[in-house]
């Protein structure tokens, strides 16, 4: 069975091994990139997350007020 592709040199077996090399990076670069901009969104959330738990004692506080006063 003759072989339809001409054998492989170690030149362009080089050159192959470096655009993948070159794709695996680009790729390791926006992996990176996703981590950052997902640390950065968790910072934010964490940094607010004091907010949300002194609105929701001024909403518990205020609704339990409303309620005592309605039954005393």
């Amino acid at each position: 069975m003759a072989e339809d592709s001409p054998r492989a040199t170690t030149p362009t077996l080089l050159a192959d091994i470096s655009n993948r090399l070159a794709v695996i990076e680009a790729r390791l670069e926006i992996i990176g990139d996703h981590e950052a901009r997902i640390r950065d969104l968790e910072k934010a959330r964490w940094q607010s997350a004091w907010i949300t738990s002194v609105s929701t004692a001024l909403g518990t506080s205020a609704l339990v007020t409303i309620i005592m006063k309605g039954f005393i």
